[in-house]
């Protein structure tokens, strides 16, 4: 088993991903799944059975016709997502009950929202979204982590892992 790279920190709002993946398959991930617990309440997450350490899939090509909403969620994530900052710091003081924790919160708020980076590209009509899924160890555990890519096919022939622009990483931690 392999040692992963560190966690990128590439996060797109869930309600974006999960409408990206969600509206494609039931299906999230392959190479892990949820079971009950034998040893009591809860769920444990396994890898698949059957399953190699590595899988990538297309999940979508991004089309005027059906994918119009998706595209617009996505880019608009990209772009650092429907924040406005300065509005927030005026409103949250204005309209604090306690002035002084109104301001507080506002400030806080604020350096949160000016702290987040924009990413510089977006998705156009032709890209395509890929899932990149591979189970390794970081640290002591065994993690699986789902890699998003946006990709262009006219700037590559072959979609390979890397090609892509990163989007949007999740790890979970295995029960083995």
């Amino acid at each position: 088993m392999t040692n992963l790279q560190p966690d990128s920190g590439k996060r797109l709002n869930p309600t974006v991903i999960t409408a990206m993946t969600m509206s494609i398959t039931r299906q999230r991930n392959q190479l892990m799944r949820s079971v009950a617990n034998p040893q009591g309440r809860g769920i444990l997450i396994v890898p698949a059975p059957g399953q190699h350490l590595t899988a990538s899939r297309r999940l979508m090509t991004f089309q005027a016709e059906r994918s119009g909403v998706l595209t617009e969620m996505l880019n608009t994530e990209l772009l650092g997502g429907e924040q406005y900052p300065i509005l927030s710091f005026v409103l949250g003081t204005a309209t604090g009950v306690n002035p002084l924790a109104g301001f507080v919160f506002s400030v806080a708020t604020t350096a949160l929202s000016l702290n987040q980076t924009a990413q510089r590209i977006l998705a156009r009509r032709g890209d395509e979204l890929w899932q990149v899924e591979q189970i390794g160890r970081a640290g002591g555990d065994v993690v699986h982590v789902g890699a998003y890519f946006l990709y262009d096919p006219f700037r590559n022939s072959a979609f390979r892992s890397g090609n892509g622009w990163l989007i949007h990483e999740e790890r979970t931690v295995l029960t083995v």
